[in-house]
């Protein structure tokens, strides 16, 4: 089986094809490609995108608020929570987006 240069492969199919100008008879450039990365779990999320989380039996609020970096009270907003010393198991809560939690006080030079 004899080996045969892309240039004259090429400008074979392009006289097949009815096409013979100086164009036809380049070779292409190489094809580059990309990958997309994700990041799990979901700690990056677009903007606008809602999370949610289902309450696990012996969750609090108080946990649930400090694994997702949010204030309890905003968890007691977002979902119009009456009780927050009743969270029952299995229901589902909707998790504030946007909040930053700042656990110390910044220092300052006076």
């Amino acid at each position: 089986m004899a080996l045969v240069s892309l240039p004259v492969v090429f400008a074979f199919v392009a006289g097949a094809c009815g096409t013979t100008d100086q164009a036809s008879t380049e070779p292409l450039p190489p094809i580059r490609s990309t990958t997309s990365t994700t990041t799990i779990p979901g700690t990056t999320l677009p903007e606008g995108v809602r999370k949610f989380y289902v309450i696990q039996s012996g969750d609090t609020l108080a946990k649930i608020a400090s694994s997702f970096d949010v204030t309890m009270q905003s968890l007691i907003d977002l979902n119009n929570i009456e009780n927050p010393d009743n969270v029952p198991a299995g229901a589902t809560l909707e998790i504030p987006s946007g909040i930053i939690v700042i656990s110390e006080l910044p220092t300052t030079t006076l």
